[in-house]
């Protein structure tokens, strides 16, 4: 009895501390009955420290290696420093959450506490809170507590840009295959991504808010589903003259100022 007593206090006390740290006033702390999941999609989530229930704090060295982006469809896409990975999310309630599990890439990133703690926490994250504009993830049983903020405006290079209208036409993934989308890298100034069936690559020039993609090619693989979009996206960045990014959302024009193509941020790359 007392012991339980003791983890909950020690869980208190982190949560106010977590809430004081912010700059938010304790004296509000029950407003987050108002969240609502809307909350938590349409922008790129950066961690700022985990706070276990024993007073341990982890930051990261670098929070833009550690990302989680709530996508209105149910799935989520999340960066554990050097992986990426896939999973599910649901709220059934205000400041419920769960995740399905998590598939993530085993690439050897550098050794980090965090890099293991957050794959063994996924199941364990069960409501969240929003603070002054931050996301807070707490673990059941008192286990702790993650921050998260708000990535700022993505940037046009080093980004991934998930394909989610051809003109006003939204996209829909084919079953079983990657989402359409595109990456351009800063130092090689080379372009990377999927139509959805193939992989695409090739080069681009880009200078202010004009931006043209140079000699695009392909795998060329059969798919049973998702080439027409394919085509239609190929098409769309063969056209593309200028782009424009607002918010977490990027539209590419053509030459007489039409949207051809619009984007979503997911990752940082």
């Amino acid at each position: 009895m007392r012991a339980t007593r003791h983890r909950t206090l020690a869980y208190v006390t982190t949560l106010m501390l977590t809430i004081v740290a912010s700059g938010m006033d304790p004296a509000h702390a029950q407003e987050s009955s108002g969240d609502s999941v809307s909350d938590l999609t349409g922008r790129i989530w950066e961690l700022v420290q985990f706070q276990s229930s024993d007073g341990k704090t982890l930051i990261p060295i670098d929070k833009s290696r550690y990302q989680l982006v709530f996508q209105a469809d149910g799935n989520i896409a999340v960066r554990v420093d050097c992986n990426r990975g896939r999973g599910t999310w649901k709220s059934a309630a205000r400041n419920q959450l769960e995740f399905g599990p998590l598939a993530l890439t085993k690439m050897g990133c550098p050794p980090a506490p965090l890099n293991q703690r957050i794959p063994q926490d996924w199941q364990y994250m069960r409501s969240y809170t929003m603070r002054g504009g931050h996301l807070f993830l707490a673990l059941m049983a008192d286990g702790g507590i993650y921050e998260f903020e708000p990535q700022a405006s993505p940037t046009l290079e080093n980004t991934y840009w998930k394909l989610i209208h051809l003109g006003n036409r939204p996209v829909t993934m084919a079953s079983k295959q990657q989402e359409p989308h595109f990456a351009l890298n800063s130092e090689t100034r080379r372009v990377g991504g999927s139509g959805g069936c193939n992989r695409i690559m090739g080069g681009y020039e880009l200078n202010g808010d004009s931006l043209t993609f140079k000699q695009m090619a392909g795998t060329m693989m059969a798919c049973p589903e998702g080439m027409d979009t394919e085509k239609a996206f190929l098409q769309a960045l063969s056209q593309a003259t200028n782009w424009k990014i607002t918010g977490q959302h990027l539209e590419l024009y053509n030459a007489a100022g039409n949207t051809i193509a619009s984007f979503e941020a997911v990752y940082t790359k």
